[in-house]
């Protein structure tokens, strides 16, 4: 792990400077008991390390459990970016080809918040396009592709 410090209850979040886990480990511990702790946390470890694709996912994961959407579709933004400048894509999903699975990762979480915020014909784009990329399912993307085909029926039902 990261630090000494670290026990079986730490997540791992790969390789980053101890300080950086140490915030992520606090707002991932505060997140149920102290929100905003947590997101200070989160956007401490950012701030500290903007590169840290983790920290972006602890970051929106929370917005998004909290049900502050506006700020998760900011934030899904901010490591989206992240992602596209580490992987040297284009800033234009659609023209992707291929991708890492930490690029496609925040795609999904892009699909997913555009759901949540009830913009199911921009979230449907990017759930193709992830279909594509990610024929062996390896981030997950069936679950927004599920949460897609819900929602619809439900309007139709309506």
């Amino acid at each position: 792990m990261n630090t000494p410090d670290h026990t079986d209850d730490t997540l791992d979040f790969g390789a980053l400077p101890p300080e950086v886990d140490r915030l992520l480990q606090h707002g991932v511990v505060a997140h149920f008991s102290d929100p905003a702790r947590a997101e200070a946390n989160f956007i401490a470890a950012i701030a500290m390390m903007p590169e840290a694709l983790p920290a972006h996912r602890c970051l929106v994961k929370h917005y998004n459990r909290t049900r502050q959407f506006e700020s998760a579709h900011a934030a899904t933004q901010a490591w989206l970016s992240e992602a596209v400048r580490q992987a040297q894509l284009s800033g234009d999903w659609r023209q992707w080809q291929a991708a890492p699975g930490y690029a496609l990762a925040a795609l999904k979480a892009l699909s997913f918040i555009h759901l949540r915020r009830g913009e199911t014909t921009e979230a449907g784009g990017i759930i193709q396009h992830l279909q594509r990329l990610d024929i062996d399912d390896a981030v997950g993307s069936s679950v927004v592709v599920a949460l897609l085909a819900e929602i619809e029926a439900e309007t139709e039902e309506a």
